[in-house]
Order: structure tokens, then C-alpha cells, then sequence
């Protein structure tokens, strides 16, 4: 064999292994992978950030409502509601009492309304002890509301609305 041959030879063995070598490891790559429903749906979820809805829980009453404002009409509508029944209540204080709460609120995938534990401020324990249990029953009387949901899937999500008592 001529020098020049042997060179070309050489080459030519270097590329055919390089190739032999690029397509054995590559082969992964080109096998198209089958992954069952489940499996699919699994990782789907797991991406779901259950704190981001796509649609915030409904009652009746915002059916109509533009979508930009349907957070805001069910907040609205909760809040008036729980108002709304406070105001039905006979309570007889000592002091004045002006003060904000928070109530936190569950609203379940099933579209029930659970009112969590929350501490009542210390002129609301001694002037409304009861309060806790009239918000239960306010929300008891809710309208029924429709979940959240994301994905068209029905999730569970918390809200906290802002309750203003005041009494004279």
C-alpha cells in the first residue's frame, strides 16, 4: 500500500467507527417513547399550581359577570352575605368595638365553604365571644358556589376575607 493509501484507510476506518460509535449511544434519542395515560396525566398534575385558578370559585350571582371581575363579585357576594347576617344579630356589648378580622375560608373542590380557625382579636373576645360561631353560621346560609377551577379540574382553594365590625 502507498503511504497515501494507508492515510485515506485510516481515515476512512476512523469515520466508520466514529459513526458506528455516534449511532449506538444516539439510538435513545431516535426511539419514539410510549407513555401510558396515567403516567401522563401523574406529571400533569404535579405541575398544577393549586394556588393559581384559572376560575375562581361561582355562585349564582356572577354567572353574568365579565371573567376580569369574577374574583372580585365572589368576594363581594361572600362578604356581603356574612355582613349581611351579622347585621341580623343581637349583640349587646360594653365598649364600642371597631375592628377588622380576616376570615379565612376553604372553599373545597366539592364547592363547600368551611370557615377555618382564626384568633379574634382581644376586645373581640371579650366584647362578641360568640363571634366564631355567628360566621358559622352565616356561612351555613351561603348560596351554593361552584369551585375553583384549573384545567377544567375542580381544586380546593383558600380565601381570606376581610370582616369590618363595628358596633356601637
Amino acid at each position: 500500500m502507498a503511504p497515501g493509501n494507508h492515510t485515506l484507510a485510516m481515515i476512512n476506518r476512523v469515520w466508520h467507527i466514529g459513526l458506528l460509535v455516534f449511532t449506538m449511544f444516539s439510538c435513545d434519542s431516535f426511539v419514539l417513547k410510549k407513555e401510558n395515560k396515567e403516567e401522563i396525566i401523574r406529571e400533569e398534575l404535579k405541575k398544577l399550581n393549586r394556588n393559581e385558578v384559572e376560575e375562581p370559585p361561582l355562585f349564582e350571582i356572577c354567572k353574568e359577570t365579565p371573567e376580569e371581575e369574577l374574583e372580585q363579585c365572589f368576594q363581594h357576594t361572600i362578604t356581603r352575605h356574612i355582613q349581611d347576617h351579622l347585621a341580623t344579630q343581637i349583640i349587646k356589648i360594653k365598649q364600642p368595638v371597631d375592628d377588622t378580622i380576616w376570615v379565612p375560608l376553604l372553599i373545597t373542590k366539592d364547592g363547600q365553604v368551611i370557615l377555618e380557625d382564626f384568633e379574634l382579636t382581644s376586645i373581640l373576645k371579650i366584647e362578641i365571644p360568640n363571634l366564631k360561631e355567628i360566621l358559622q353560621k352565616g356561612i351555613e346560609t351561603l348560596p351554593k358556589v361552584e369551585p375553583a377551577h384549573t384545567r377544567s379540574t375542580p381544586v380546593t382553594t383558600r380565601y381570606k376575607l376581610p370582616i369590618v365590625i363595628r358596633i356601637e
